[in-house]
């Protein structure tokens, strides 16, 4: 996987090094205060003769807060002679949204003849800085809090009472021992990643520095002051990587770990996205993000929404998503390749629903050159609100949206892709429809503006009407444009030490599905095979990001099918693209289920170990009038687990920027799960194997 951060491996140190000094001083003093030697039981007394302290201790306790519990106590002899501690305890009575809660608290212990000093390092502050009316101080996110437990003789065991100094006081005992386990009772598994890339070439460095310069990005206060950390001198970025407890909680349904945290609302909620996301299977997460999505996302014309909520979870009306025309045929990709896997006739229905829609987007203008965003129900009640109108005729129910775009005709040529692929022959008045809107492709405006539209519109065109002209235009309009070794050249993707237009990768992944499938079914092997190539010279550019939906693609459309490409020749090989196809699966893995509906606030700039970048997040947007602020460019060096940023506020991962550090969410708006979908029935379609 990869190592810490040199910050991160000192600052590590340090704090070891301090809380040690801690405990030790502690013993000190509290050694240097017995005037009169104490009676031991003989049980405890010949175990700690022997060397016995070491062992897994039966735990028992009270919190002030959370009530009474039962755990372990793990002491493991140390090279240094201190023990390495791990305590486990699950609380009796106390749950959290019906499930209970569990402390995992690790740390360090010296015993004496009659004692036992444990000393905790244990964070308050770690992601979430407001919960409902909960907030977080700033300083809650510096230093870790020092918690001392030191156990003393008594009658019961060696027993203890200390406080976590911020939320609880514990009253606990072990008595009863048992041997070590060959691992210990629990192991942080956490990890950074780099995700440098290849060195920027001297031209992008003159373009990116003058960007920097315009937007007066070095001289920032906030950005000068991160200018001596190692990650921002060498231009370091890093994934974090976090599978701790995967395995517990697919074994362990039942319990929220919160692991190394004062205990308290906002950190067993941090803890609970993270169980959300790794208890259930991946294929449990599907059954029910497509029931999910189908009653409360799909609307009433068939478009990706926002579900609005009671607080009893039920949907009170819907609202619009201004992709919706994007996110709609990517749902349907996701329900035609359902189909194709189970033949599930829910999945058809969704997909005839949510083409219905798409059609409508096309037709409900009147307007042979425009097309719809999305589709709502018009309400006589209300007024249509700015940049939306009244359908005419058999559309005066609805209300459109304004401004269908280059982004925005992918979802509509990807979504009639999959439909012509999966509709019965049977379906004769949706055949219809379909050919004759796919016939309307090549007049749209933004086909004839933007060149790359036009293959996909011609050749859907071709396809769903076996029009032999549109095939002939198809296949002109490919000699015409010019090429490279590996591919079309419009290929304009870029990586820069953390720098990408991320959103741009998500659309390019979903036009590149439909140009190939495209160019296959309509038998232009050649055409289909330069495709393949330049899909996977993209994935060779975004691998050190770790994209997952992007490995996915790759292989179900390029590297199954034997396609390399020169990039791969020379930049990659076979078994990086087997470690990131492995790897690909925990893109599903982070995505919990259900969504989080909260009033959130996160900021990942609060730990000490954030830091930010010294490349500007999309740069280039500096030649927007008015130029964004400077802090429209702020972007950090750290790309957090889903469940730790994006699982809380986005409504669609694959399309983030993937160094990206806060954001918020207000309760009561629900966003759809149609990445994980998408994801999932992708993996599934191609035949990767590691979905579970």
């Amino acid at each position: 996987m990869g190592l810490q951060s040199h910050s991160q491996v000192r600052e590590n140190k340090g704090m070891k090094a301090l809380s040690f000094l801690f405990l030790f001083l502690s013993v000190v003093v509290s050694l240097s205060c017995q005037h009169k030697e104490k009676q031991i039981p003989r049980d405890i007394a010949s175990l700690q003769a022997n060397g016995g302290m070491e062992g897994i201790w039966f735990l028992q306790g009270t919190s002030s807060t959370r009530g009474p519990y039962n755990g372990e106590l793990e002491l493991r002899k140390a090279s240094d002679g201190t023990f390495d501690v791990v305590r486990v305890v699950t609380y009796i009575n106390y749950f959290f949204d019906g499930l209970k809660v569990q402390e995992v608290w690790t740390g360090k212990a010296v015993a004496t003849h009659d004692s036992l000093t444990i000393s905790y390092d244990l964070r308050q502050g770690d992601f979430i800085t407001k919960l409902g009316n909960q907030k977080r101080d700033p300083s809650d996110f510096d230093a870790p809090i020092t918690v001392l437990s030191r156990y003393v003789v008594t009658p019961n065991g060696l027993a203890t009472h200390y406080a976590d100094k911020k939320v609880s006081n514990y009253n606990e005992w072990i008595t009863t021992r048992r041997d070590l386990e060959a691992q210990p009772l629990w192991v942080n598994q956490r990890q950074t990643i780099s995700a440098q890339g290849p060195k920027v070439p001297l031209v992008v460095r003159g373009v990116i520095n003058l960007f920097k310069k315009d937007i007066g990005y070095e001289k920032d206060p906030l950005v000068k002051s991160y200018k001596n950390r190692p990650e921002y001198k060498n231009e370091n970025p890093y994934i974090v990587f976090d599978p701790t407890d995967f395995q517990f909680y697919r074994n362990n349904k039942d319990v929220i770990r919160v692991t190394n945290k004062i205990v308290d609302d906002i950190s067993i909620t941090e803890a609970a996205v993270k169980r959300n996301a790794y208890a259930p299977t991946l294929e449990e997460k599907a059954n029910s993000y497509d029931k999910n999505t189908r009653d409360f996302h799909i609307n009433e014309a068939g478009m990706v929404a926002h579900a609005v909520l009671d607080e009893n979870g039920r949907l009170l009306n819907y609202s619009f998503d201004g992709d919706a025309a994007l996110w709609t045929g990517m749902y349907l990709g996701s329900q035609a390749m359902r189909y194709l896997k189970t033949k599930d006739s829910e999945a058809l229905d969704n997909v005839k629903k949510s083409l219905r829609g798409l059609m409508t987007l096309m037709e409900i203008t009147n307007d042979p050159q425009q097309f719809a965003r999305t589709l709502a129900l018009y309400n006589p009640a209300q007024p249509v609100p700015a940049k939306w109108h009244r359908g005419e005729g058999k559309f005066q129910h609805l209300i459109w949206l304004e401004g269908g775009n280059n982004d925005m005709i992918k979802g509509i040529t990807h979504g009639f892709l999959w439909a012509g692929m999966v509709l019965p022959q049977s379906e004769t008045e949706l055949w219809k429809e379909l050919r004759a809107n796919s016939r309307k492709l090549i007049d749209l405006q933004v086909v004839n503006d933007k060149s790359q539209n036009r293959p996909a519109a011609l050749g859907l065109a071709a396809w769903l009407t076996n029009d032999a002209s549109f095939k002939e235009q198809y296949i002109k309009y490919y000699d015409k444009i010019k090429t490279k070794v590996t591919g079309y050249s419009f290929d304009t993707t870029f990586y820069w030490h953390g720098s990408a237009d991320w959103s741009g990768i998500n659309l390019g992944l979903v036009g590149d599905i439909t140009d190939i499938t495209l160019a296959d079914l309509l038998g232009q092997s050649k055409i289909r095979d330069q495709l393949r190539e330049r899909l996977m010279d993209a994935w060779v550019t975004y691998s050190p990001a770790q994209r997952h939906l992007q490995t996915l693609v790759a292989y179900g459309f390029a590297y199954k099918h034997g396609t390399r490409g020169g990039n791969f020749r020379s930049e990659s090989s076979e078994a990086q693209f087997n470690a990131s196809l492995n790897q690909a699966a925990w893109g599903l893995r982070e995505i919990p289920y259900p969504r989080p509906n909260l009033d959130v606030t996160i900021d990942h700039s609060l730990r000490p170990d954030w830091c930010m970048s010294p490349i500007p997040r999309l740069f280039w947007k500096s030649l927007k009038k008015p130029e964004p602020p400077v802090s429209y460019f702020y972007q950090g060096l750290y790309n957090y687990p889903v469940f730790e940023l994006q699982a809380f506020t986005s409504n669609f991962v694959w399309k983030d920027g993937a160094f990206l550090y806060q954001d918020s969410h207000r309760k009561g708006v629900e966003n759809s799960g149609v990445d994980y979908l998408y994801g999932y029935w992708l993996a599934r379609y191609i035949g990767a194997t590691n979905i579970n």
